[in-house]
Parts: C-alpha cells; structure tokens; sequence
C-alpha cells in the first residue's frame, strides 16, 4: 500500500501489476476508493476484468488477429480468430508480475515476456514503476525492451468513480479532453483508419461536459456502434511536447477533480458499456453499465494494420516509454 503526507492511499496488485484501489479525500476530508476492483483478493486471479491492470503487449483491438512486420506475418492468439484484445487471451493484466521493490510511496514490478508470447514476435522485459507524491499525484510510468523488433502499446486500464467505488452510474462527472479529433470504429468496434472531427457531436469533450448528456445524444452512429464511448481520441497536442494534459474527470458531487496527463498521441476513452452486474466491488455492490470511466493513455490503436497510423514497432536497442500522471484535487463548493 503507498501512501502520501496527505493521506492518499494506493494499492497495487502483483496480478495484472494493477491499481487494485485508490482512496481520495472528497471536499469536505472524507476518503473513498475511486477504483473499481473485486471485492475478495482472491478473485483478481479469475476472469478479466482489466480493473486497474496494465494492459500489453499491445492495448486495444487488433484486426484479423495478426500483423506484418519485417515481411513476415504474425498470427495472433484470439478467442474469436478474428480479434486480438489487450494483448490475447493471456494478456499483461493476466500474469503475476514480479516485485522489484516496494516502499512507503513507491513500487516497481517487472514481466518478462517470451518470443512467440501470444504470438507476438521479440523477448519484451516491461517494468511499471508506481509512485504516489505529496501532491497528490500518482505517477505510473512503463518502460519496455526487446531482443528483436516487435510491436508495443502498452497502457494502464483503471475503471475510474470518483463518487466512490459502488456509488452507481458515473453519467453525472463531467469530462474534459483537449482532442479535437476521434478514430471511427467499424461493427465490430476495429478501427477503421477513418479520422473523425468531433465537432457537434457526442464526442466532442473540448469544454467540460455531463458524461451521460453526452452518451444520450441520439442519432450518432459512433455512438450506438459501442453501446457508448469506446473511443480513441487524438491529443490537440502532438505527442513530441511530453508529459501534458490528457483528460480532466470532475464529479460535482463529492468536489473530487482528476486531472490526467500523459506523453502519448491520444487517449482511449471507455464509459463501462459492458459491466453487467456479474462483477462485485469492495463496497458488495454489483457493478452495472457505466459504473465507471476509463481513460487510458496509449498510441493509436491497431496501429500495425493502419497504414495512416503513427509506427508502433519497437527496435532493439531503443525503449519504450508511456508516462502517465493521475493529479488528484477538490473543487470549492
């Protein structure tokens, strides 16, 4: 458990090296967990869930479950064999990862990841180092290397409630993202190279703006494809100025503001549209659609199968780095 001057607490997980809770003062001092996560510690080692996992070894969905690269194709391990999700069937947030050191405010995990590991090409080592500050800011920082070039898109997947968690829909936060710019899904929620203007419509989260009018915008197909936000939007800032601003999640009830920034192109955005009651919380509560909203830091998705995409392949010699800050604070009433 890391802890900070003020009283911020953080607990990471060794499965899936997740954020398994995050407890923040509201307004007026009171502490809630603001993370989904199992009840019982027992159950983070069944099914996937991804609550609070780190996602690798390439986040999002990949089409055709598999890619070329170097002129050879790589066929991907997939439930369906037609997708591969959050890095195949045992993903990142899947295995037990190793403990490197852990203190008061600080913890470093590591997985080692085999040539041919869900048939992604390259040895992978990844290390995440977690650190939670006295500004209240929890820094979570991946590195990666590899033996052979491979492909590499890592993120961090927290389901975030900053009413608590268990409190119910998050359709009352409101959510800001400087992006002026959104990826199209096709059916089956694949990207499809297609880059969307946000403007007038229910992706367009420049001002800050009520989650749930949003996801009640009629007519939008984008929207009705996912059941929600299942999104990936581009950063208005390139990606080369570093660490910025990423995303800003507010909730008006209890003042707690989450104030997210990141070194990637962009971010995917994730309202819960398929919690459905089978997972219970700490709190006992059953987690139901949007419980929670996750906004993961990442490269463009399926990257490796669109051409128009930024390169994601990682050379040996070269490492990999995704830089992510969760600033935490209040509002005044």
């Amino acid at each position: 458990m890391l802890a900070n001057a003020q009283g911020l607490r953080a607990e990471i997980a060794q499965r899936g090296a997740a954020l398994a809770g995050m407890w923040v003062p509201d307004r007026d001092g009171q502490l809630a967990d603001v993370v989904l996560g199992h009840a019982p510690q027992r159950q983070r080692t069944s099914g996937r869930a991804f609550l609070g996992a780190s996602i690798g070894r390439v986040a999002g969905r990949i089409s055709t479950a598999g890619f070329m690269l170097g002129g050879q194709h790589h066929r991907l391990d997939s439930v369906d064999g037609l997708t591969t999700h959050h890095g195949g069937p045992e993903g990142f947030d899947a295995r037990d990862w190793q403990w490197l050191g852990v203190r008061r405010d600080r913890a470093r995990l590591q997985l080692v990841s085999p040539h041919g590991d869900q048939g992604f090409p390259g040895a992978l080592t990844v290390t995440v180092d977690y650190r939670l500050d006295d500004n209240d800011t929890l820094h979570v920082d991946y590195a990666a290397t590899c033996d052979r070039p491979t492909v590499v898109n890592l993120t961090h997947h927290p389901f975030w409630n900053l009413a608590g968690e268990g409190a119910g829909p998050v359709d009352a936060h409101l959510l800001t993202l400087p992006a002026s710019r959104t990826v199209a899904l096709d059916a089956a929620l694949l990207p499809t190279g297609q880059v969307r203007d946000v403007a007038d419509s229910a992706f367009d989260f420049r001002r800050a703006r009520v989650i749930g009018d949003a996801l009640s915008v009629r007519g939008d197909a984008q929207l009705q494809l996912a059941g929600g936000l299942d999104h990936y939007w581009i950063l208005d800032t390139p990606a080369g100025a570093g660490v910025r601003a990423a995303a800003r999640l507010h909730d008006p009830h209890s003042g707690r503001v989450l104030d997210v920034s990141s070194d990637q192109a962009g971010v995917q955005v994730y309202s819960g549209n398929f919690l459905d009651g089978s997972l219970q919380g700490a709190s006992g509560r059953a987690y139901q659609a949007r419980a929670a909203i996750c906004i993961e830091p990442q490269a463009f998705p399926d990257a490796m199968n669109q051409p128009g995409f930024p390169d994601i392949t990682l050379q040996p010699g070269a490492v990999y780095r995704n830089r992510i800050r969760y600033r935490f604070s209040k509002d005044t009433p």
